[in-house]
């Protein structure tokens, strides 16, 4: 009995031996396919080769919901070991490669899933997780199906690898190249490397600085480490959060990926390259080309190789491209984008720009990043028309816009400042600053041509014989907005001042038939202007008179409403309402 229990001792020491010096680095990411029925990816990198290593021919996947699916490797030619059809991973080094397994899965209705992978090994001796042969490797993923919109959801892509090299007393770099199809807004953070149940590595630290920095940019997903203070491997991990304007213009967490990811510290001479901080804030209007130069250096003169990722490369139509030839201490790399209507977003796009060394003991990084935003033309040729209780604003669409699709056109918003204005837009600003003096007074309906706007006295008081100001600019359906229009004409009055003109002029007949008489009552020898117009405000006719009394003939004019204006050079304008029978 004692015999048969050594045995049975044994064999399970060598079951945990084949699962030992595995795992290294990975995530699980997912996207929308069709209703509640999504695509979950889940990557993994692990060690190549060795005795007794443990090769991952399926994984299993928690879906959150109370189910689970064992799921079969789907990258790299098929493994005779796994079977065929199987995938048998595809080699990034001598000595590690990545590993994808990928399923479907439909989920019951809106909510929040939890989604898990957990395999027995880390790998070997990692400096900052104790015993990690021993411990769990964990990984997550949160999806948030919405109650509101389409519940389509995608998590961010992460497009640099979670693998890297670094070196001591030299400081690390790494960002995921993050990028969120769906116009989601990315935050990120550190946390700690999981282990079994989700929870923290037991033993798990931080990796030492010796008085320097591990911190990680909230914005551009930057990680950095200065300095690594001993050789061997480390393992760190970060949160990847994505984050929606819900219908209440409130931002919520719709999901994050869980990111761990392994630096192999070595020892050398070698000085990252860097790249020099990139202006953050770019903004284009749809339909025009943005070329960008980015320059890297090396102080070591190694050769060295400069690329870019983010949202600008994912595009089916007129995708954004990056050009760099690889040099040695100064390199340039082109960003060129020809943009379109389908390009247009309230978030900016951000690109991510990687530079590496060829150095020939370990090849060190450097990101920085620099963000696109992407504007809608704005409407054109505002012009404003006063009458006896309101203001006319009539503008053209504009040259270029999005109509179809998930972000197509939503409508125009109408500003007005009391008084004249010469304020210009700075930068990427579309909304006018409270500091310009303009407010937002109403909107008009969905369709692009619907181009009129009628600022009435009722809601929004507009005084007599006040001038005031108008811009227009678009909207589409994720908020984005365009640069204001032009500033409407100055100096425009409305109402009917009474004063002295009032008794001084009377029309008749009114409704008129077919002739109109306008009589003055005049006692000086004021000049009077004399305009007849259409309720859009199109002059039909202009009399400039000093007699008492003129006409307009009206017989070939349609039934309908017009407004006659009248200014003397002495006195303010009157305007009166005329009914044609």
């Amino acid at each position: 009995m004692l015999r048969y229990r050594l045995l049975l001792f044994f064999c399970l020491g060598c079951i945990l031996t084949t699962k030992a010096t595995h795992n290294r680095a990975g995530e699980i990411t997912y996207s929308w396919v069709t209703g509640l029925t999504y695509k979950i990816k889940v990557t993994t990198y692990t060690n190549i080769g060795g005795p007794n290593l443990a090769d991952r021919c399926e994984d299993t996947v928690y879906f959150g919901d109370g189910t689970r699916a064992v799921v079969l490797r789907t990258n790299g030619p098929t493994s005779a070991s796994c079977g065929a059809g199987i995938g048998g991973g595809s080699p990034i080094s001598t000595t590690i490669k990545f590993n994808e397994y990928e399923t479907t899965h439909t989920y019951p209705g809106p909510g929040n899933y939890l989604i898990t992978m957990t395999d027995p090994n880390r790998n070997a001796n990692v400096i900052n997780i104790p015993n990690s042969v021993n411990q769990t490797f964990y990984i997550e993923s949160l999806l948030v199906i919405p109650p509101f919109g389409s519940g389509k959801n995608n998590s961010p892509v992460l497009t640099f690898p979670p693998i890297d090299d670094g070196c001591v007393s030299q400081c690390f770099y790494h960002n995921p190249g993050a990028y969120d199809i769906d116009g989601d807004s990315i935050s990120y953070e550190l946390t700690t490397c999981r282990g079994s149940g989700g929870t923290t590595c037991p033993g798990y630290s931080y990796p030492v600085t010796g008085g320097g920095i591990f911190s990680i940019d909230s914005l551009t997903g930057t990680l950095t480490w200065c300095m690594p203070q001993l050789q061997g491997e480390y393992n760190m991990a970060m949160l990847i959060k994505e984050w929606r304007l819900n219908n209440s213009g409130s931002y919520v967490l719709v999901g994050y990926v869980l990111r761990d990811l392994q630096v192999s510290v070595g020892s050398c001479n070698n000085n990252p390259p860097q790249i020099p901080v990139i202006a953050t804030d770019t903004c284009i209007l749809a339909g025009t080309t943005l070329t960008y130069n980015v320059q890297a250096t090396d102080i070591n003169n190694d050769q060295i190789t400069l690329w870019a990722e983010g949202g600008p490369f994912a595009f089916a139509s007129n995708p954004a491209t990056f050009s760099s030839t690889t040099g040695t201490s100064s390199i340039t790399g082109i960003f060129n984008w020809t943009t379109d209507s389908t390009h247009i977003r309230r978030l900016p796009y951000q690109v991510t720009v990687k530079v590496k060394d060829a150095d020939p003991a370990i090849s060190l990084v450097h990101f920085q990043t620099f963000n696109v935003k992407v504007l809608p033309a704005a409407p054109i040729f505002l012009t404003t028309y006063p009458y006896n209780d309101h203001i006319l604003l009539k503008w053209n669409k504009p040259a270029t816009y999005n109509h179809t699709g998930a972000n197509a056109f939503l409508k125009y918003n109408v500003y007005r400042k009391t008084g004249l204005s010469n304020w210009m837009h700075s930068g990427c600003e579309t909304i006018p600053p409270a500091a310009t003096g303009f407010v937002f007074i109403g909107s008009t309906t969905s369709v692009v041509t619907d181009t009129v706007f009628y600022d009435y006295n009722s809601g929004n008081p507009l005084a007599v014989g006040q001038s005031y100001s108008y811009v227009v600019l678009a909207q589409y359906i994720d908020g984005a907005t365009s640069y204001v229009s032009n500033i409407s004409s100055n100096q425009l009055y409305v109402g009917i001042e009474e004063l002295e003109l009032n008794n001084s002029v009377s029309v008749f007949p009114n409704p008129v038939t077919e002739n109109l008489t306008i009589s003055f009552n005049q006692n000086t020898t004021e000049l009077f202007t004399v305009e007849l117009c259409d309720v859009t405000g199109r002059n039909l006719k202009t009399v400039i008179t000093k007699e008492s009394t003129i006409q307009f003939k009206t017989q070939d004019m349609k039934p309908g409403i017009y407004f006659l204006k009248i200014s003397g050079d002495k006195r303010t304008s009157l305007i009166k309402k005329i009914i044609k029978q």
